[in-house]
């Protein structure tokens, strides 16, 4: 890694180069993560215009931190052969695109491994790199992608479909190039042998979503979606509401059963043959007395407080939340214990508050260094750290390949 460039040392990634080129949410989280934990990570914005995300108020601040901004034109001319050099020295690049839109315009696979053998390339798509022509060049966002995979079927309320929000399979996808990037990493250094990974979107929901297709793939069963928030097949397990708000909870294993029918007075169901001593869940449809559980649930609940319902519930061990409102993160004394919620400085000394890095090592914890870089902030130190003269960088610039800012 480069000593030209200030990053500082700090967590396992320490040491590692990683470079990405990608706009909006999915490709850019993984960035994001690499670069909290400790990674040097480059981020290539268009020459012309920068990244989309950027005319969001305050989200970049979070999604871009800790980056260097590297304004590069890098399909043409010079600006190919500068991100080729920059490849030289670079241990992962991700690249989110529709399809295999690299390869089409002459960087493949084979090119870059020219440059650099051990490099670790992850391609991250709506459709992937290959298939039908219907697809594979198609664009894709969060929303296609779980449309695509059977994963937005499964969501929303038994009348009307709905997608998981926000932002799900983008950041899904991000996290799944995260991981891959430093699974083939790993190997690389054991092997020198460099690896191209294809990460779909639409298959990455097709496995967040493959709980319940097991039955239809083994079976022929579809699962129903949800009822107002509640599980489609489990009594007690679900959104319930309270006096004062709403609580999830999962009522499992057969001492909690045993306990809540006593608290909800219908212990004369318990130990029948319909729920049996040693019950640990209650199928809704197939039990006969599935709906009287759920309504005698609903009339408990809705007699009491969230309070006093959390309290009862630690006492029989059932598994509860109340469902917080984003006002109430900051003061919970779990998020405050474990400083969940954090606050940091933007490059013009504005203080901005969000999520801190997750999750939290012990030996080599990640850190927030830095704030959003504007755009082309760092192409000059960039290009200087792969052994370019302020002369070759101030050319790339004339000549509208390369965008470099004051800082």
């Amino acid at each position: 890694m480069s000593q030209k460039l200030t990053t500082p040392t700090f967590g396992p990634l320490a040491g590692v180069r990683v470079v990405f080129s990608g706009i909006e949410i999915a490709g850019p989280f993984a960035g994001q993560m690499l670069a909290e934990w400790g990674a040097e990570v480059i981020w290539i914005e268009n020459v012309a215009y920068a990244d989309t995300i950027r005319v969001q108020p305050n989200y970049p601040e979070l999604s871009r931190r800790n980056l260097h901004a590297l304004s590069l034109n890098i399909f043409k001319d010079e600006g190919r052969d500068a991100f080729l050099k920059l490849m030289e020295t670079t241990d992962i690049f991700i690249e989110a695109s529709k399809g295999p839109a690299f390869a089409r315009r002459g960087i493949t696979d084979e090119i870059l491994w020219q440059h650099n053998p051990k490099l670790v390339i992850a391609h991250l798509s709506g459709f992937g790199q290959y298939g039908t022509d219907e697809y594979t060049n198609l664009p894709a966002y969060n929303t296609i992608a779980q449309a695509f995979s059977g994963y937005l079927i499964q969501n929303g309320d038994k009348d009307q479909p709905m997608p998981a929000f926000p932002y799900t399979a983008d950041y899904f996808s991000g996290m799944t190039a995260t991981t891959s990037a430093l699974a083939a990493l790993y190997h690389v250094r054991e092997t020198g042998v460099g690896e191209s990974i294809d990460i779909a979107m639409y298959e990455v929901m097709l496995r967040m979503g493959q709980y319940f297709m097991m039955d239809h793939f083994n079976g022929g069963e579809v699962c129903p979606r949800m009822t107002k928030g509640k599980d489609p097949y489990y009594a007690g397990c679900g959104l319930y509401t309270c006096k004062d708000g709403y609580i999830v909870m999962e009522l499992v294993g057969a001492m909690q059963i045993e306990e809540m029918f006593k608290d909800m007075e219908i212990s004369h169901l318990f130990g029948t043959e319909e729920i049996p001593e040693g019950t640990q869940l209650i199928h809704r449809v197939e039990c006969p007395f599935g709906p009287q559980v759920e309504d005698s649930l609903d009339a408990y609940l809705a007699t009491r407080t969230i309070d006093e319902v959390l309290a009862r519930f630690a006492e029989l061990k059932v598994a509860c939340s109340k469902v917080l409102t984003i006002p109430e993160l900051e003061s919970n004394p779990q998020y405050v214990a474990r400083e969940s919620i954090t606050q940091w400085q933007n490059i013009d000394g504005k203080t901005f508050k969000g999520p801190n890095v997750m999750p939290k090592f012990k030996n080599n914890p990640g850190q927030i260094w830095r704030g959003m870089p504007k755009h082309g902030m760092d192409t000059a130190d960039i290009l200087s750290s792969i052994g370019y003269s302020e002369a070759e960088i101030q050319n790339l610039s004339e000549k509208g390949l390369a965008k470099v800012s004051d800082k």
